[in-house]
């Protein structure tokens, strides 16, 4: 890797500055955390008022997926200034699958909590769903506007993330509707937290054990 550039950057094959995108990826990764705050906020507020397990899981979800953002940022900025970029990227990798195993864990646990015990759902989780739905989608256009050659072990993991944030909500809206129809069934709630938890475990796994050569893990070199 050239000091300064990711073994990517294509100003390494052209020659010039100007070619230079590394500076993007961690602003592209900065930005996403923004949003991921924002979703949080609005989702934990959400979930916390109307009494939704669901809607709280999904925030914390959502929050994972922000630290793993400030990761990913901080692993991208180290990389410019050293000869390790491989090897910052898959240790930063690991600390966010991590991160995602323990609040995994965490919202299965609730979630089986929540069917012994359930109690009233608000309507109102499902607008703040509805709307957090809306922050996800956002957050993969921005991560889709990345150019190839940021599309690394990071980039393919990070997707996966998106697509659970929003899977997760669509999931929380659906809940949310069947329980708002039948006003009794508030067990779904914590049926759906389940559910959340499982999903970001399999992406947990699917990282740790033998998914990384699915995604072009392979420096570039110029």
């Amino acid at each position: 890797m050239a000091h300064n550039h990711l073994d990517a950057c294509p100003s390494l094959e052209s020659g010039r500055f100007e070619d230079c995108s590394c500076l993007a990826e961690e602003i592209r990764y900065i930005t996403l955390a923004k949003w991921s705050l924002g979703i949080f906020s609005l989702e934990s507020l959400g979930g916390y008022f109307s009494g939704s397990i669901a809607l709280m899981s999904d925030s914390l979800h959502v929050l994972v997926d922000g630290t793993e953002n400030i990761v990913n940022a901080i692993v991208s900025r180290l990389s410019r200034q050293s000869d390790r970029e491989m090897r910052l990227r898959k240790r930063g990798g690991v600390i966010s699958a991590l991160l995602l195993l323990i609040a995994g864990g965490w919202i299965v646990v609730e979630g089986i909590n929540r069917i012994s015990s359930p109690h009233k759902v608000e309507w109102y989780m499902t607008l703040v769903a509805v709307l957090g739905l809306g922050g996800n989608l956002v957050q993969r256009w921005i991560h889709q506007k990345a150019p190839k050659e940021h599309r690394n072990i990071q980039h393919f993991f990070q997707d996966l993330h998106i697509w659970g944030d929003i899977l997760s909500s669509l999931a929380v809206i659906l809940g949310g509707t069947v329980m708002l129809a039948t006003e009794n069934l508030y067990w779904v709630d914590g049926a759906l937290s389940i559910i959340i938890g499982i999903w970001i475990i399999i992406i947990t796994t699917m990282r740790l054990f033998g998914k990384k050569h699915q995604c072009g893990d392979h420096p570039h070199h110029h």
